[in-house]
């Protein structure tokens, strides 16, 4: 394992890998996209879907309970986009979309749009942060993930295709819309994610319990990215013996382990990038 106590400025630069294609990527299928479509609902998510460069809506669905002014904005903004945007009552709107929450207001996607690793990895900035994610089945948590790091402007988050929840209307909602816009790769192996990231100049970092440097006085290289294990079972060995160090969160003694999409906010802060301006 490489020493994970080197200090700010001072990491050995990686050598971006030259020549490779390995093919790490997989594109994921979760349970709604099978039946043909998934729909975002609530009005920040539709909004933020609308918004997107990557994910496309092919029609909005209004229900009639939803304020006429409310209703004029997403008519207008559908229009702008050439989508269709229906208006129905109530019922029907829950019957369509199946779900009974979302203020009556959803977008339909044919499928979420992963990121390409590969495409990807070559079109990070100099400096860059992204999470890695290992066995986060829970879609709130995975919302929650999604939302922090959109807050603190990581450039993507790193998702194994098994054992682990894939995106969908209800990490949509959790997120507050930021599914829409942080790139998610969805990957067949993670630990060969993670070797590919240390050959694009990547320094990764176990955040496990009290393991590893003080997050406080953790100094990230230009391009570091966390990884993240569920709450029940941790990060997996093969992935854990793979990264180059562990970065823990100082608590009060005696006190409980944090939720992992808590901990993910802590973590996105703490190592954020500038926010003001361009890194490169």
């Amino acid at each position: 394992m490489k020493d994970p106590e080197v200090g700010r400025g001072k990491h050995p630069p990686r050598e971006a890998a030259r020549g490779d294609d390995r093919n790490v990527e997989r594109k994921g299928i979760s349970r709604e996209e099978k039946s043909g479509s998934m729909w975002v609902t609530g009005r920040h998510p539709v909004e933020e879907l609308l918004a997107s460069r990557t994910q496309r809506a092919r029609k909005v669905l209004l229900s009639d309970t939803v304020p006429r002014e409310a209703r004029a904005g997403f008519e207008k903004r559908a229009k702008e986009l050439a989508l269709p945007c229906l208006t129905c009552p109530r019922q029907e709107w829950e019957r369509r979309t199946g779900e009974r929450e979302g203020g009556g207001i959803a977008a339909e996607i044919a499928e979420y749009v992963y990121a390409g690793m590969e495409e990807w990895v070559s079109a990070l900035p100099g400096t860059a942060r992204v999470f890695l994610l290992d066995g986060i089945t829970d879609p709130g948590n995975l919302g929650g993930i999604l939302r922090s790091a959109r807050g603190f402007a990581f450039d993507g988050v790193v998702l194994p295709a098994d054992r682990s929840c894939p995106v969908t209307s209800a990490v949509f909602r959790a997120s507050a819309g930021a599914a829409a816009h942080v790139p998610v790769v969805q990957v067949t192996n993670l630990v060969r994610a993670i070797e590919r990231m240390q050959e694009a100049g990547f320094w990764l970092y176990a955040a496990e319990g009290e393991e590893g440097t003080d997050l406080s006085g953790f100094a990230p290289a230009k391009r570091t990215a966390i990884v993240l294990g569920s709450e029940e079972k941790g990060i997996r060995r093969l992935a854990r013996d793979r990264c180059d160090g562990a970065v823990r969160i100082p608590m009060a003694p005696g006190a409980e382990s944090l939720n992992v999409s808590v901990a993910a906010g802590i973590i996105a802060y703490s190592i954020r990038k500038p926010l003001t301006s361009s890194v490169e």
